[in-house]
């Protein structure tokens, strides 16, 4: 059958709840039809919270979501709610100030919430317009996909390489997730469109984690980083989150199908680390650790294991051992600990070290996480996506 049975027999709940339930619930009740756009977040009882600002980053991962999904056939109506997140994004995000770029959030009220222009949110823009561009081949968003990444180039050059986090700069951290995103963005371009531009951009990326975000002394990622791309002292600047760690395996392995570049070296320390010292007795992956593997922050949050599962697709796809069983434990914890609750379209998305939900609302943006997991399991199983 495939490589891959536990996987797949841990798939199966999972991949039945995101079609017929999650889809459907989040492409009606997570739609914001007087305002335009996703909601940003649920109530506990599965309500719109409407008195929080809408993010670029949500709207943006939704798009990718809702792309995909009507790509595969998943969710026919995808394509609709696309065409429409596009149309809000375009009029309410980009330039909608008069400057270059994407604004960070949209008020409650409908006007501009935060003008600043973050790294991470121009990530997402990128990720969900390059789905579309896939799923839709409207080429109208090329210009704005490469004139967003020229302002990137532009306004966000850090002197040491790579982006700034944020114009302006919210503090003197340099952090590598924006990076991470962009990498993943850079990535999806490249698949969508053939374009080799797009790869020349991964690449930068990929060589700035190889020299400055992967610790080789420790076989880490380091999380917080100073203005010259070093651990920022003390232990802040030891801190590495077994979560990412997974989630830049899974990157790493998608860039070297395109680039030829070997990333195995990368990915086995990345995930020997992670295996070794982010695991908890329980049998969830932790929020984060030290550079030593001291656990620093013992709860569970949902993401982690969905990125869990996609590592272990990639390496035992690569030809590590035991990645079937891992990757089939990480889609049990979402199913029996995450999806699902408090209703059933939803999900708690952080638990503490015993279990308990640590959860004041739902948010909307765990589900690109989800859909991942989902669709990559799907790709390695050979499961019926129809």
């Amino acid at each position: 059958m495939n490589n891959f049975p536990k996987l797949h027999h841990s798939l199966a709940p999972l991949l039945a709840w995101t079609k017929e339930t999650a889809l459907p619930f989040w492409g009606a009740v997570g739609v914001d039809a007087a305002r335009g756009g996703f909601h940003e977040r649920l109530d506990l009882k599965g309500k719109p919270v409407l008195d929080v600002p809408k993010r670029l980053m949500v709207q943006g991962r939704q798009l990718f979501v809702y792309s995909s999904a009507a790509l595969s056939g998943w969710y026919p109506d995808g394509r609709t709610l696309a065409d429409r997140c596009v149309e809000y994004m375009l009029g309410k995000f980009y330039r909608a100030d008069g400057k270059p770029g994407w604004i960070y959030s949209r008020a409650p009220d409908g006007g501009i919430g935060n003008p600043m222009r973050d790294g991470y949110a121009h990530a997402f823009a990128l990720l969900g317009l390059s789905w579309y561009h896939r799923l839709t081949g409207d080429n109208q968003v090329i210009p704005v996909i490469d004139a967003t990444i020229a302002y990137l180039d532009d306004a966000f050059a850090a002197k040491r390489g790579g982006y700034l986090d944020a114009v302006p700069p919210p503090d003197a951290i340099r952090r590598q997730n924006p990076h991470m995103h962009l990498f993943e963005a850079f990535i999806a371009l490249t698949q969508a469109t053939g374009n080799e531009r797009y790869l020349a951009h991964a690449t930068k990326i990929f060589e700035l984690f190889a020299e400055r975000f992967f610790q080789p002394s420790s076989g880490t990622l380091c999380e917080y980083l100073s203005d010259e791309l070093v651990p920022l002292p003390g232990a802040k600047g030891r801190i590495c989150e077994p979560g990412h760690h997974y989630e830049w395996i899974w990157v790493l392995r998608h860039y070297q199908r395109l680039s030829g570049r070997d990333v195995g070296p990368y990915c086995a320390a990345l995930y020997q680390h992670a295996d070794r010292h982010g695991w908890d007795k329980g049998g969830f992956i932790v929020d984060e650790l030290d550079f030593s593997g001291t656990v620093v922050t013992n709860s569970r949050r949902s993401w982690p294991h969905t990125e869990g599962a996609k590592a272990n697709i990639v390496e035992g796809e690569a030809g590590r051992a035991g990645c079937d069983e891992r990757g089939a434990q990480c889609l049990t914890r979402l199913t029996d600990t995450f999806l699902g609750r408090p209703f059933p379209g939803g999900w708690i998305d952080r638990v503490s070290a015993d279990g308990a939900p640590i959860a004041e609302f739902v948010p909307a943006s765990t589900l690109y996480h989800v859909f991942g997991a989902v669709t990559e399991a799907v790709r390695v199983t050979s499961s019926n996506a129809n």
